[in-house]
């Protein structure tokens, strides 16, 4: 099963190319949960565009309407390369602190400074994920 939602090709490049969403009701897989779980994608109004990077040639042209599509292997993997980072960040350091019986304020500390590193590794981590482009 995989998450799809249409887009509208607004430029082609060498490197990228730039949509914008189409509206429409959600695709059936995640009809199931209720919601989009392509938060990316969720958060577009229909003005803003956005770049998709394209290792090669591609056919679109501008104006066409095309299907980007995640299969659900990835897109929960995708979601586990933002949160993990972050939650790991914040648990282990309070863990640490308690076993080694840190004062509190230092705890905090440790927790604020792994929650701030978590962050930086997972947008870092998750920045490249692999959209298919279907016509």
């Amino acid at each position: 099963m995989s998450c799809d939602r249409s887009v509208e090709v607004v430029a082609v490049h060498s490197q990228c190319v730039i949509v914008r969403p189409v509206i429409q009701f959600l695709c059936s897989a995640c009809e199931q949960v209720g919601h989009c779980r392509s938060n990316w994608l969720r958060q577009k109004s229909p003005m803003q565009t956005f770049e998709i990077p394209v290792s090669g040639p591609i056919s679109v042209r501008v104006g066409d309407v095309v299907t980007l599509s995640m299969d659900n292997r990835r897109l929960t993997f995708q979601v586990i390369k933002v949160y993990v980072p972050i939650l790991v960040g914040l648990i282990v350091p309070i863990i640490v602190g308690h076993s080694q019986e840190w004062s509190e304020i230092f705890q905090a500390s440790a927790a604020v400074l792994g929650l701030c590193l978590g962050w930086v590794i997972s947008r870092h981590w998750a920045q490249n994920f692999q959209i298919r482009i279907n016509r």
